[in-house]
């Protein structure tokens, strides 16, 4: 008997369709649905962090696969009565909505002899599983099969109706079909350059966002013919199969031919083993096991498409698309279970910050390193100090410079009150680490200019001030962030209990679910319910209102009526894997507090989970009173008792066995975290 692997419970398709979240229950019935019901994912070909991905081209939104128009908020609008393509794109976004900058580079489109493609082809057959893509172009008579390398896409076409056909290659595309983008921005390629550097071999480069992209390429088949004419590579090929792999560097012609010569070394076959090693790999840095196959299958593409980003070039790493919501979960998890990975992406973020002066909030394949400025601030030190927790930064002197770069590029004046809880945390994850450092003068001093949060507040209310701009959402949705000196925060908000009520109020825990709507609405002021990013880290708020069973049904209610499996599995705009990565902390029980030295404990729905973390095995066992328990009656980590829904960072992460013990009743008040 074939024994299984990882990779078979992953669907590339998750997420990626319209949203089939499962019928609400209970409070789950007041979530907010503000945003956009669509994971806007793609299930194209690509290695894990890999900088090359290659999928069918229909201009869909957002990631040019699929059949979605450009959507913000509510049911996703259908463009297309079905699923079509005009050939394959090469680099995408994962999970975004409207970021302006769409990719989608170098359309090449396989046809049989005579057969127009001037319309698009319905796109039939379609199989994917980690680095695989395969499909038919019915319309343009060909069967083909997709697969990447980081650096290189492979493309092999069979004319299924003929025994000869024509591959073109337009250097011109870019970015999502113009009607489905309609009057807004539209990218377009600034300049261009190509010629043949030998048989069936052309290389050069394009300008598209202000970014210059290097590429050679080679065609394997009988051609009888080719050209270029504007902007196009144009062969004939007699025959029944045309294969082509294109490569591409960032810094020069002859990186890209080298790397393309790289490729055809390894051929297609070569690619499509190195790449399912790779995905078997990564996925099985987390061995989980679950009381149905359903969850397994959730789980696993879930995790999968949190690591699609962010991209490695081969000098940095980029498309850090929605820094906002991968700092707190997505990069977390990269760091904590993938050391080499983790210590890449961390001395690439310090090179950056070194020579920009700043790390953008969107960090694409465009100079418009800018265009987020407004969404969040500093977001970049949390992730370099969960390096440093994480041992991957050894040179104090280069992390404070980085530091002092950062923060001294910061400006919250005249922005949304949330930039100050950015900056707050910033400052006391840098203070920890000066501290530990033994840089005392600097530590005392960034404690002191946290205390800027206090400022976010309105003490009337307890809650963020209201009169002020928040994007995607209400001054609620941002007022339950953990964040430095809560119990400081906690006393504002009029002490424990009545922190507790303003957090039932907003999780909506405090009306009766009858009286709630069924449908689907948009209702200000309550828990986005991973609809949305912006308050996901808000049910762990609940630990410091002594309620981890709380915490506890809110996690088990997200589970079971926001995710499911198949292509509408994800409740919301993927984000990077902002969002399937707090899935995975949230299935596991534990979630890590970006920028401190701790992970939170939740209510796990695993069986049992092996997890390599960057220094051990972590084993994860789960007792359960009854099928249906969810509420933490106590942990045991390594033989040690302990009823704190908390657990440090170094202890953990040098491996062990974690317990949870699970009733079907809450029991009673959880100890409140002391450490902030």
């Amino acid at each position: 008997m074939k024994n299984s692997t990882i990779s078979e419970y992953v669907d590339p398709f998750w997420g990626n369709a319209g949203t089939a979240s499962p019928a609400a229950e209970g409070m789950a019935r007041n979530w907010n649905w503000l945003k956009a019901q669509t994971g806007n994912t793609h299930p194209g070909a690509l290695v894990p962090c890999g900088w090359v991905s290659v999928v069918p081209y229909s201009g869909a939104y957002s990631s040019g696969y699929g059949i979605n128009g450009v959507s913000s908020c509510g049911p996703a609008p259908v463009a297309m009565d079905g699923k079509y393509a005009r050939g394959f794109s090469h680099f995408h976004t994962s999970g975004v909505g409207y970021i302006g900058y769409f990719y989608n580079y170098f359309l090449l489109t396989p046809a049989a002899a005579g057969v127009s493609t001037e319309n698009h082809s319905r796109l039939d057959n379609e199989v994917a599983r980690p680095g695989y893509f395969s499909g038919s172009l019915t319309d343009y008579g060909v069967d083909f099969e997709l697969t990447a390398g980081k650096f290189a896409a492979f493309h092999r076409s069979t004319f299924a109706a003929a025994d000869s056909g024509k591959v073109v290659l337009d250097l011109l595309l870019l970015g999502l079909d113009r009607n489905v983008i309609g009057t807004r921005k539209k990218e377009h390629i600034e300049s261009f350059e190509v010629q043949c550097s030998g048989k069936n071999r052309w290389q050069g480069f394009v300008v598209g966002n202000r970014i210059r992209i290097y590429f050679a390429v080679e065609f394997r088949g009988n051609i009888t013919d080719a050209r270029i004419e504007g902007g196009k590579i144009e062969l004939e090929i007699s025959g029944k199969t045309a294969d082509s792999v294109i490569a591409f560097s960032m810094n020069s012609v002859e990186e890209a031919a080298a790397r393309l010569d790289e490729a055809l070394a390894i051929g297609f076959s070569g690619a499509c083993k190195a790449a399912a090693n790779e995905w078997e790999k990564r996925l099985s840095g987390i061995r989980a096991e679950f009381s149905d196959e359903s969850g397994k299958r959730i789980f696993y593409s879930a995790l999968y498409h949190s690591l699609v980003k962010p991209v490695d070039t081969g000098d940095r790493f980029i498309d850090f698309q929605t820094m906002w919501d991968v700092y707190r979960t997505q990069l977390p998890l990269l760091l904590s279970l993938y050391p080499e990975l983790g210590a890449k992406i961390v001395d690439s973020m310090l090179d950056t910050v070194e020579e920009f002066g700043f790390f953008p909030n969107g960090y694409l394949m465009t100079d418009d390193y800018h265009h987020d400025d407004n969404q969040a601030t500093s977001l970049v030190v949390y992730t370099l100090c969960d390096g440093f927790n994480r041992g991957y930064i050894n040179d104090y002197a280069r992390l404070k410079n980085a530091l002092l770069i950062e923060f001294g590029h910061a400006d919250i004046s005249d922005k949304s009150p949330t930039h100050r809880l950015d900056m707050a945390g910033a400052l006391r994850a840098a203070a920890d680490v000066a501290e530990k450092c033994g840089d005392i003068e600097y530590s005392a001093k960034l404690r002191k200019e946290s205390e800027v949060w206090r400022t976010a507040y309105d003490p009337e209310t307890g809650l963020l001030i209201a009169d002020a701009v928040y994007y995607e959402g209400t001054h609620w949705n941002y007022s339950f962030r953990p964040h430095t000196q809560m119990k400081e925060r906690i006393a504002l908000a009029g002490g424990v209990e009545k922190f507790g009520k303003l957090l039932d109020q907003f999780f909506g825990a405090d009306c009766p679910p009858e009286t709630a709507p069924e449908e689907r609405l948009s209702i200000n002021n309550r828990f986005e319910g991973m609809n949305n990013e912006s308050d996901m880290e808000t049910p762990y708020c609940y630990l410091w209102a002594g309620r981890s069973d709380r915490l506890a049904e809110v996690c088990d209610l997200v589970r079971r009526c926001r995710f499911c499996e198949g292509d509408g599995g994800c409740p919301g705009n993927n984000d990077s894997g902002g969002l399937s990565s707090w899935y995975v902390w949230c299935v596991l029980g534990i979630y890590p507090y970006t920028g401190s030295r701790y992970y939170l404990l939740g209510s796990p729905s695993v069986e049992s989970a092996e997890i390599d973390l960057s220094q051990g095995t972590l084993r994860i066992r789960v007792e359960r009173e009854s099928e249906k328990s969810i509420y933490p009656v106590e942990y045991e980590f390594n033989g040690k008792v302990f009823a704190e829904p908390w657990i440090g960072l170094d202890e953990l992460e040098r491996g062990g066995e974690l317990k949870f013990r699970l009733s079907d009743k809450p029991a009673g008040r959880s100890p409140i975290p002391e450490w902030l």
